[in-house]
C-alpha cells in the first residue's frame, strides 16, 4: 500500500465542504491606455449617456413603502440639464429589481457599439443607506458598481461614472440652526494655516493596476442615516438646486466646485420654511469620489 502524505490543512479541509467551493483568485485584467490619456489632468468629455430611473409604486413585502409622487418632475428637470451638455438621455418608471439589472446590460452593451466619455445614472425612488428601492425590492449600492465597474463594464474604463440618488439614506431630520452673517473687520494680523505637500513621483510601469472602484462619483441627496425633503408639486430641494447648478455652469468648470455650490445652497442658504412642515429641520448632501482625474462637464472646444 502507498502511503500518501497529507498536510493538516488538507485534513482539516476535508471535513469543510465550503472549502471546495473557495472561489480561486482570478486571472488579471490587462487593458491598454495611452500615456496621454494617462497623464491628462482631466477626463475628456465629448459626448455622455444619461439613464433616469424613477420609481414611484412600490410593492415591497417587507417594507412600508408610500408612492413617491412628483418624480416625474425630477426627471423632467434633470434631463433637460443633461441634453443641454450633449448627453442622451434615457428614462425608465417603475422597474422591478431584475427589470432594472436586464436594462443595466443592455446599455452596457450598446456601448460596446457606440462608445461614450461619461456616463451617469439618476435614481429616483426611496432608498436606505445600503441602496435604493426597485418596485418590489432594494437593489444594493454595491450591485449598482458592479455592474458599471471596470471589470464587468469595459467600454466604461477609465471613464467618469456619475450616480446620481434622489433618496433618503434612513429617517433621521438633520438639526439646523439660524446662524447670522457679518463681517468682523477682522486685522490683517489674523492668518490661517497653511500646508505644504510635497508631490512625490511614482514611476509607472508597463502595466497599472485599476480598481474596480475607480472613477466612479456618487452624489447623494443626503447624508447617511438622513432623510431627503420631497415636493410633490414640484421639483424636491436637491434636484432643483443641482439642477440650477449644472445651469450655471461655467466653461471648464470642475464638477467638484458645481456640487459644492449645491451644498451650499441646501445645507446653508436654503429656505425649507413654507415648504416642508418641519421647522429647525436641514438637509445636507453629499458626495464620495473615487475620481482619477479633475471632471469638466462643460468643456471649451
Amino acid at each position: 500500500m502507498k502511503l500518501i502524505k497529507c498536510s493538516q490543512e488538507i485534513l482539516d479541509a476535508s471535513f469543510d465542504p465550503g472549502y471546495l467551493r473557495q472561489e480561486r483568485p482570478r486571472p488579471p485584467i490587462t487593458v491598454a491606455i495611452s500615456k496621454e490619456e494617462f497623464d491628462s489632468k482631466y477626463y475628456k468629455i465629448e459626448s455622455g449617456i444619461l439613464l433616469i430611473i424613477s420609481n414611484t409604486e412600490f410593492h415591497v413585502h417587507d417594507a412600508n413603502l408610500g408612492d413617491h409622487a412628483g418624480s416625474h418632475i425630477d426627471a423632467y428637470c434633470i434631463a433637460q440639464r443633461f441634453s443641454g451638455l450633449g448627453f442622451e438621455c434615457e428614462l425608465k418608471t417603475n422597474l422591478s429589481k431584475s427589470d432594472t439589472m436586464d436594462w443595466f446590460e443592455r446599455a452596457k452593451s450598446r456601448l460596446f457599439i457606440k462608445a461614450v466619455d461619461c456616463f451617469v445614472l439618476v435614481i429616483l425612488s426611496h432608498g436606505t443607506d445600503n441602496g435604493v428601492y426597485a418596485t418590489d425590492q432594494l437593489i444594493r449600492n454595491e450591485d449598482i458598481i458592479e455592474a458599471f465597474n471596470a471589470t464587468h463594464c469595459p467600454p466604461l474604463r477609465f471613464k467618469p461614472k456619475i450616480l446620481i440618488t434622489q433618496s433618503c439614506r434612513g429617517t433621521h431630520l438633520s438639526g439646523g440652526i439660524n446662524v447670522g452673517v457679518f463681517d468682523p473687520n477682522q486685522d490683517d494680523d489674523s492668518r490661517y494655516p497653511s500646508e505644504y505637500h510635497e508631490w512625490i513621483g511614482i514611476p509607472i510601469t508597463k502595466t497599472i493596476c485599476l480598481p474596480n472602484e475607480a472613477d466612479f462619483l456618487f452624489v447623494y441627496a443626503a447624508v447617511s442615516g438622513s432623510a431627503a425633503f420631497r415636493n410633490a408639486a414640484e421639483c424636491t430641494p436637491f434636484i432643483r438646486h443641482l439642477s440650477k447648478a449644472i445651469e450655471d455652469m461655467e466653461v471648464n468648470e470642475d464638477f467638484y466646485e458645481v456640487l459644492n455650490t449645491v451644498h451650499t445652497a441646501m445645507g446653508v442658504t436654503y429656505n425649507r420654511y413654507g415648504e416642508v412642515e418641519y421647522n429647525n429641520q436641514a438637509q445636507m448632501p453629499c458626495f464620495v469620489s473615487y475620481l482619477t482625474k479633475l471632471l469638466r462637464l462643460k468643456q471649451a472646444t
